[in-house]
């Protein structure tokens, strides 16, 4: 996003309420304040070795929670990896939702609402 210039571009369209966004698994992750803790069950040195930077940890600020997606979700191969970043959140006290495959966070304006399936 930062190559592109997204980061700057969608954080101001979507409070100009000009577009929707809609993502999954990593997609939501990206509209936190952070992306601290991802690094858990993601291996950064991709980022290092692809573009010879260090990652960028802010997010997009979006929104004011952190994104955990696809815990207890059966079959998901990232289900286990993702356990350990929730539990992180919650013992430094890192407002964020929990989600499983199939959840939708929906915010339109200042309704917030937090969909399960489960």
């Amino acid at each position: 996003m930062h190559l592109s210039g997204a980061d700057e571009v969608l954080p101001r369209l979507l409070a100009e309420d000009a577009i929707v966004y809609a993502g999954y698994s990593a997609g939501p992750c990206s509209l936190a304040p952070s992306l601290r803790g991802l690094e858990l069950c993601d291996d950064v040195g991709v980022v290092r070795e692809l573009y010879d930077a260090e990652p960028i940890w802010e997010g997009l600020g979006v929104i004011d929670e952190a994104f955990v997606p696809h815990l207890d979700s059966p079959g998901h191969p990232e289900t286990e990896l993702l356990k350990p970043v929730a539990e992180q959140y919650a013992r430094e006290g890192i407002p964020h939702l929990r989600l499983h495959d199939g959840d939708a966070y929906v915010v339109d304006g200042e309704h917030r609402e937090l969909l399960c399936t489960h």
